[in-house]
């Protein structure tokens, strides 16, 4: 609008300075075409300027994020307001854990003083234990449990940024080994994880997410296929997750932490991405590489 108002005011003083030209003495046109120049000049400069003021206005607005929230309710669990660090066997004086259900030294019967939901699978096993697993590469191996981890699976009662994630009832376990590996179980898989690196949220939108929504498009029925770290890998599973329980060590993983999973499988081997939701939610974005290996490769 102020374009067209300034070219229309140049026209008509260009117009007066014709009729001006023919009819008026020589110094008074001359002083007339001045101030027409000097009017129009100015009226052209303002119309020029407008919009590009405009323009720059507009580009160093900063740009507004659509606001969405990843909320998770977890059920509370009455936690006992002191627990001794040395705990005893009532029937043979060994020393147990707060989560022990049965006494590893004389097999006694314990009330476990944590309330936790049981695993779908290796509930039994539990920090201290040794276990037997079967390496698809490396035959029998023994290895010890250092930490565990109870996980709960989540979902959402209708999609949408507001609606919260709450618990499904399925809780799977998760056991930092030594020598120095990752052992887990989510749904009918079990993964024994060797090789760990951190990653950032370049690094999952760039490599994982892209395949993930496409996965998520189709209700996770569409065979989506993608490669990296020099392997072909077919996405498998993906879903959220919270971390209820943590005890031991070794996990590098806390209590109270959430976030996303992307699972995928290349022949017997796996992958395994954790996405930890950001603003300290208690966890490292992960990357592991392992192996899928039988829930009868695991003896103990």
């Amino acid at each position: 609008m102020s374009t067209s108002k300034s070219w229309l005011i140049c026209a008509v003083l260009v117009l007066v300075m014709f009729v001006g030209f023919s009819f008026l003495p020589p110094t008074v046109y001359l002083f007339g075409a001045i101030l027409a120049f000097v009017i129009g000049n100015t009226e052209s400069k303002t119309g020029a300027s407008a919009p590009l003021a405009r323009l720059t206005m507009a580009m160093n607005q900063p740009s507004v994020q659509p606001l969405t929230t990843t909320r998770v309710e977890l059920p509370e669990r009455k936690m006992p307001d002191n627990i001794l660090a040395d705990l005893k066997c009532p029937s043979c004086g060994a020393n147990i854990k707060p989560t022990d259900k049965t006494c590893a030294f004389c097999g006694s019967s314990l009330q476990p003083l944590l309330d936790l939901p049981e695993p779908a699978k290796l509930g039994g096993l539990e920090i201290g234990k040794s276990l037997r697993l079967v390496h698809p590469r490396k035959g029998a191996q023994d290895y010890r449990v250092r930490g565990r981890l109870l996980f709960t699976e989540l979902w959402q009662a209708s999609r949408g940024p507001q609606v919260p994630w709450t618990p499904t009832g399925n809780y799977f376990a998760g056991f930092a080994l030594e020598p120095v590996a990752y052992l887990l179980n989510w749904q009918d898989r079990f993964y024994l994880l060797e090789d760990r690196r951190a990653l950032t949220d370049m690094d999952i939108n760039r490599d994982f997410v892209p395949y993930a929504r496409q996965f998520a498009q189709s209700d996770q029925t569409a065979r989506v296929e993608f490669s990296y770290g020099g392997a072909h890998w077919q996405m498998v599973d993906i879903g959220r997750f919270a971390i209820e329980f943590e005890e031991g060590e070794g996990s590098q993983l806390h209590k109270g932490a959430f976030g996303r999973f992307i699972h995928a499988s290349s022949g017997d081997q796996a992958l395994v991405v954790n996405d930890f939701q950001s603003g300290g939610s208690g966890g490292q974005d992960t990357l592991w590489r392992g192996f899928l290996i039988k829930e009868t490769d695991i003896m103990f």
